[in-house]
């Protein structure tokens, strides 16, 4: 029966160091994993043996297996959304953009036919909210700036790059042409593919405003709308910061400085707008129902018993 030069064979599990031991031997011949992924496929060996060659088969070898079928591909991509996130970032990261371009082609067709299946799940606000899709997440904001210009460069085919942007955070995306790369008309075609959802851009990210307003000064149809946005900008940017400041403030301080810190923070402001922010604070379980609604009332009346 056929060895690696560990000694392992097809019926036993890879062993735990096996991508650092072939990488460091700096091997050329094919890994006997491959044979493993595909025996799994055949029914031949068990789960434990299949995920462990995924888990350490040399990235080279394993982009070629993904090429070879479209049933490869499934199972990798299965493999990915059960992966624990360093290990899937690990894999990813060493793909090839022409590899992850093909990979994330094939999970948004998949999305976009059981899109309509899942409109009313109100927690499923995109592709990446689906638990399936999830491990795009465990991917690091400059590899996926990376394959974002090489969709809009290389590919153009905008319409795919344009879906990350809703999991980068708001100062990648302020700054996406510093990170990407791309030029005035490339990152322009990118916000154009977003379609109406264009305008949820600068609401995400409220110091790309003004940049926008520059790429669509000769843009009538957007340049209008976005310029009717600007007070709801002026006031998502600050609930975003004042959210912000609050969070890294909570973290490092006792609950009773807390409260005089936030009320601090928010008294002046439109109790809408406060109520938003504290909602933020909620999301991230910096405080609870009760003391949310405890500091409304104090903005209110300007008492507060702790």
């Amino acid at each position: 029966m056929p060895k690696c030069f560990l000694g392992t064979s097809l019926y036993e599990a890879c062993p735990p160091s096996c991508r650092l031991s072939f990488a460091k031997q700096d091997i050329n011949e094919d890994c006997i994993a491959k044979e493993k992924l595909e025996a799994f496929l055949q029914d031949r060996v068990t789960f434990k043996i299949g995920f462990s060659a995924f888990s350490q088969i040399p990235a080279k070898t394993l982009e070629k297996f993904i090429w070879n079928s479209k049933d490869n591909l499934e199972l990798i991509s299965y493999f990915l959304y059960i992966g624990e996130p360093t290990l899937v970032r690990e894999i990813i990261e060493s793909f090839s953009n022409h590899t992850l371009s093909y990979l994330f082609k094939c999970d948004f067709e998949n999305y976009m036919n059981i899109r309509d299946s899942i409109k009313r799940e109100k927690s499923i606000k995109h592709m990446f909210d689906i638990r399936s899709f999830k491990y795009w997440t465990f991917v690091s904001y400059l590899r996926i700036c990376d394959l974002i210009q090489y969709f809009v460069r290389y590919l153009k085919e905008p319409e795919y790059a344009c879906q990350f942007i809703v999991i980068l955070p708001s100062e990648i995306v302020s700054n996406l042409n510093k990170y990407t790369g791309l030029d005035f008309e490339e990152e322009k075609s990118l916000y154009t593919a977003l379609g109406d959802s264009i305008y949820e851009l600068p609401l995400q990210s409220p110091k790309i405003y003004d940049h926008m307003m520059q790429l669509f000064a000769e843009d009538p149809e957007v340049s209008i709308i976005l310029s009717t946005m600007e007070g709801l900008i002026h006031r998502q940017q600050l609930i975003l910061e004042t959210s912000e400041k609050l969070i890294s403030y909570i973290g490092e301080h006792r609950i009773d400085k807390n409260f005089q810190f936030i009320f601090t923070e928010l008294n002046g402001m439109e109790i809408g707008t406060a109520a938003e922010i504290l909602n933020q604070l909620l999301e991230k379980k910096m405080i609870t129902i009760s003391q949310k609604l405890m500091i409304i009332d104090f903005l209110d009346t300007g008492k507060l018993e702790l």
